[in-house]
């Protein structure tokens, strides 16, 4: 996350000041390390680390400063518009990508073994704590039941558990809210209707915050797994009859990041990447990802791109207009 922007600004001749978040704070500092191994010299790229309980003071200080020109920020929709509201005071040019809400569209005449593939690697890596991960998946009625089977016969195969355990194929969340985030998103929607059809329920896993990779069947727009980001390793997965029912389930969110479609009609492949609401759309895989590629949402899920050849490094940039006129003498 780091180096998509301290990458962008060292391009475009700028230092950077990160503030990793507290949670994660040894890899920033590690690149910083390296840097100064590489031989760049002191100020260009620091580091500030702090408590979560000093977080808020210090951002709010590195927004208002003078000096800081521009600021990047990666995390929650929250949190993003109270930096945009900082930023708002000097008119600070800004960049954020926040949170997603992403539906996964499977139609019946889809490839499933690949729609499959790329729905457990998308959704089950990082124990779902990835903004472009698959929170809502949706799968035509016609393969409904078969592909739900698919998908709940591959999950319950998932090892949770430290990642140097031999065999471990799954995490631990981050923190100890995030558990109980996820029990709260289960029980939300199991009390609306919702059937746990694995999971459900923290791991007894010692050494981590463990939460077994759950799927929930039979899930309506009324549950809190379908209006917000769950950052966990649970997921909705619901049926559609047309494509317009999908579209409009799709789209009927306040974030906008990434959406994921699978079909093999090429008409509709072009319907759906004009009529999905989202900065990133995945068309028959779930890797929409790349350092080549921009990265960015709309709607609440954010504004400004970060990586593309074109886009990442103008971020960082300010255009001038010159306009000269030469003496005629």
């Amino acid at each position: 996350m780091i180096l998509r922007k301290v990458g962008a600004a060292l391009a475009a001749g700028c230092t950077i000041i990160a503030k990793p978040s507290p949670e994660t704070p040894l890899t920033t500092l590690m690149l910083a390390n390296l840097a100064i191994k590489a031989g760049f010299e002191p100020g260009v790229f620091s580091v500030l680390t702090t408590s979560n309980e000093n977080t808020p003071s210090l951002s709010e200080a590195l927004c208002k400063h003078p000096l800081v020109q521009k600021v990047t920020f990666t995390g929650s929709t929250r949190v993003g518009s109270l930096v945009a509201k900082h930023c708002s005071e000097q008119l600070k040019k800004v960049t954020l990508e926040l949170g997603g809400n992403c539906p996964f569209i499977v139609f019946g005449d889809c490839d499933q073994s690949q729609a499959l593939e790329q729905l457990l690697a998308l959704k089950w890596r990082h124990a779902g704590q990835a903004c472009i991960t698959a929170n809502r998946v949706y799968v035509q009625d016609t393969i409904y039941d078969k592909f739900l089977e698919k998908i709940l016969e591959r999950t319950q195969k998932i090892k949770i558990g430290h990642g140097t355990d031999s065999g471990t194929t799954m995490g631990p969340v981050t923190t100890a809210r995030s558990v109980k985030k996820a029990q709260e998103f289960v029980d939300d929607a199991a009390n609306k209707g919702a059937e746990i059809l694995t999971g459900g329920k923290a791991s007894t896993q010692s050494g981590g915050y463990f939460f077994e990779p759950t799927i929930l069947s039979k899930v309506d727009p009324t549950m809190l797994i379908s209006r917000e980001e769950v950052f966990a390793p649970v997921l909705a997965v619901s049926s559609f009859t047309s494509e317009d029912e999908v579209v409009k389930l799709a789209n009927d969110t306040s974030m906008g990041l990434a959406s994921y479609c699978f079909t093999k009609n090429i008409d509709r492949v072009w319907r759906m990447m004009d009529r999905l609401e989202a900065g990133m759309i995945g068309i028959n895989t779930g890797n929409s990802s790349a350092a080549e590629s921009p990265f960015g949402g709309m709607k609440h899920s954010g504004y400004g791109k970060e990586s593309g050849k074109d886009v990442a490094v103008e971020e960082y940039l300010v255009s001038k207009t010159v306009t000269l006129t030469l003496s005629s003498e």
